[in-house]
């Protein structure tokens, strides 16, 4: 979490966890993977992911979240809007476009 940041909006959706701790060495790949897989090891379905950094660290959350639930409900910073804004990533929706884009490469 940034300390310039100011997360107060985000915290109507519940409590505030970080996955990850300080500043991360993003080509230590699997020392990364492991703490974030530990952390979200105990998520919930009905949990928020707050997306805030690192946009590899964002992947990696997201990647192992939806292995673990069917949908990820996560928070998004608007500036129109001050706060953040919650959004619904479903598994069966990716697998659903990445079906219909396959289709379309084979038409071709």
């Amino acid at each position: 979490m940034a300390s310039d940041h100011d997360y107060k909006s985000a915290t109507v959706y519940g409590a505030l966890r970080p996955i990850t701790t300080g500043n991360y060495p993003v080509f230590k790949s699997s020392r990364l993977l492991e703490e974030i897989a530990a952390s979200l090891s105990q998520s919930e379905e009905t949990d928020y992911l707050l997306f805030s950094g690192s946009s590899f660290i964002a992947g990696i959350c997201l990647a192992v979240w939806l292995q673990r639930h069917k949908e990820c409900r996560s928070l998004l910073y608007d500036k129109s809007q001050r706060g953040y804004a919650s959004r619904v990533i479903r598994k069966s929706d990716i697998i659903i476009q990445l079906e219909k884009s396959r289709g379309k490469d084979d038409d071709e």
